[in-house]
């Protein structure tokens, strides 16, 4: 093998060799440029969720404070009722 020879097939290797690196990389930005759309979606349905539950829990609070009303008439029917029927 002639010393141009061995010269290209050295310049050969150089290039699979880099063509190889260029390659991961490319797969690299591939997968950030994935997780990062992923990761703005997560944000997304993060701050979708967060919303929905301070809506549940000022639901649940008007909700308790309904069910507290209610008892309460319930209860003072009751008395109510009970000093009728003691009379």
């Amino acid at each position: 093998m002639s010393k141009l020879d061995a010269a290209s097939e050295r310049f050969k290797a150089s290039l699979d060799r880099l063509e190889a690196g260029l390659h991961r990389q490319i797969l690299r930005a591939q997968s950030a440029g994935r997780l990062e759309s992923e990761m703005t979606a997560l944000k997304e349905d993060r701050s979708k969720l967060a919303e929905e539950l301070d809506q549940l829990k000022s639901e649940a609070r008007r909700i308790n404070e309904l069910n507290e009303r209610a008892s309460e008439t319930i209860a003072n029917t009751i008395e109510g009722i009970r000093e009728v029927l003691a009379e």
